[in-house]
């Protein structure tokens, strides 16, 4: 019976989920901007639920990004301590690649997908994927990247996509044209749900890391914001 916690909190919302032999149990805290201090109590109470404790785990999971700079660290850092505290593995979850994976699995039609996620400064984080085989993780067929929304256009039609989906095309409606032919699919904002349905896949391929080796993406450069910046009202 395999048992992985997923936590991520590279968004808005910090959340905590729980799979156990294919049923997954998710606590979603929609509160903004308060990851540190709910992510630990969403895992307890998410585990409790079945009741279990963090020494059951098989694998603990972790949004690794794309995402909001400070959210990984905190994921990253807490899924670390737990996985080295039980001596289990870490599974290091792309969050671009978690939602192509929910829209593969909602959408049997759709062979390849590009997710394009709003990065907030007026741009994109952006990966391209195909389905793979059966209960096997996304294939990477252009790795996560920032692109402006205006760019996207020229993105989705050089790389040539059955669909779109991802929170950008509704943070930036005016500004976004899909080509013709690619299917627009709207989604919300990547969860634990999402990255532990991955993650049971990606475990189950020996695709984990040492508690210490793991890391989350950056994409973007810029970690911190001036004074001014803060002041009126950016955020990365």
């Amino acid at each position: 019976m395999t048992k992985i916690l997923a936590l991520e909190t590279g968004g808005d919302f910090a959340s905590a989920a729980l799979y156990v032999d294919g049923e997954v149990e998710l606590n979603l805290f929609k509160e903004k901007n308060r990851h540190t201090e709910s992510l630990i109590t969403l895992a307890d109470e998410v585990m409790h639920r079945r009741g279990l404790v963090v020494a059951d785990m098989d694998a603990v999971a972790f949004g690794a990004g794309p995402g909001a700079f400070t959210g990984l660290r905190v994921a990253c850092g807490v899924a670390q301590g737990l996985a080295w505290a039980i001596g289990k593995p870490a599974v290091q979850v792309g969050n671009l690649a978690a939602a192509a994976f929910a829209v593969f699995a909602k959408h049997p039609e759709i062979k390849r997908v590009t997710i394009a996620n709003d990065a907030r400064m007026h741009e994109c984080y952006t990966g391209t994927f195909e389905r793979a085989e059966e209960n096997a993780a996304p294939i990477e067929v252009r790795a996560p990247e920032l692109v402006k929304p205006e760019m996207l256009t020229h993105y989705l039609e050089e790389i040539g996509v059955d669909a779109v989906a991802g929170t950008a095309l509704s943070a930036y409606p005016d500004e976004i044209c899909i080509p013709e032919g690619i299917r627009l699919i709207e989604t919300e904002q990547v969860n634990a749900e999402d990255i532990v349905r991955l993650a049971a896949v990606m475990y189950a391929h020996g695709q984990t890391v040492d508690p210490h080796l793991a890391a989350p993406l950056y994409v973007r450069n810029r970690v911190a914001l001036t004074i001014e910046e803060r002041r009126a009202g950016e955020k990365l």
